[in-house]
């Protein structure tokens, strides 16, 4: 398993260090070779490294920016969501609101309508009466010379008695 984990790592090792060589600083370091010679064994290791290097920071950079972008667009999504989540409360408190002062109204319309029918049953019996009352009287009218006594219902007492 350590040789498989370190020939793995070898393998990436040599992979960097291929896309090193074939960087514009690999290119110009072997164009600067060609054009003044060979510097000695170690600065070439030193410069290797540094390539190395550096293109290893490269990719941390790139990777931390595609990370920012993303925290950017993450963030913006998240202010426009709170700006909907305290436009929806607002809305939600209007709505209470409203849904209040519909009940209230509801209650008061309940009890007036209450209060008509109570007064309109009052005219139907008042109504009711006058009618009852206007029979009688013209009953009483047609039939005065008759000398027969208006019937009276059962229970019911003349206002006046004679």
């Amino acid at each position: 398993e350590t040789i498989q984990a370190l020939n793995s790592q070898l393998k990436s090792f040599q992979d960097r260090m291929k896309r090193v060589e074939e960087s514009l600083l690999s290119t110009d370091y072997k164009k600067h070779i060609q054009e003044h010679g060979s510097p000695s064994p170690f600065w070439e290791q030193e410069l290797e490294s540094l390539h190395f290097v550096i293109e290893m920071k490269n990719e941390h950079i790139h990777s931390l920016d595609k990370k920012l972008l993303h925290l950017e667009t993450v963030e913006e999504r998240n202010l426009l969501l709170e700006e909907k989540v305290k436009t929806l409360q607002q809305e939600n408190e209007d709505l209470q609101v409203r849904t209040q002062n519909h009940l209230l109204m509801a209650r008061q319309l309940s009890e007036e309508l209450q209060v008509a029918r109570g007064a309109l049953e009052k005219e139907a019996q008042l109504l009711d009466q006058a009618r009852r009352e206007k029979e009688e009287l013209l009953y009483r009218v047609l039939n005065a010379g008759d000398g027969t006594p208006f019937p009276m219902a059962a229970g019911e007492v003349p206002l006046i008695a004679t």
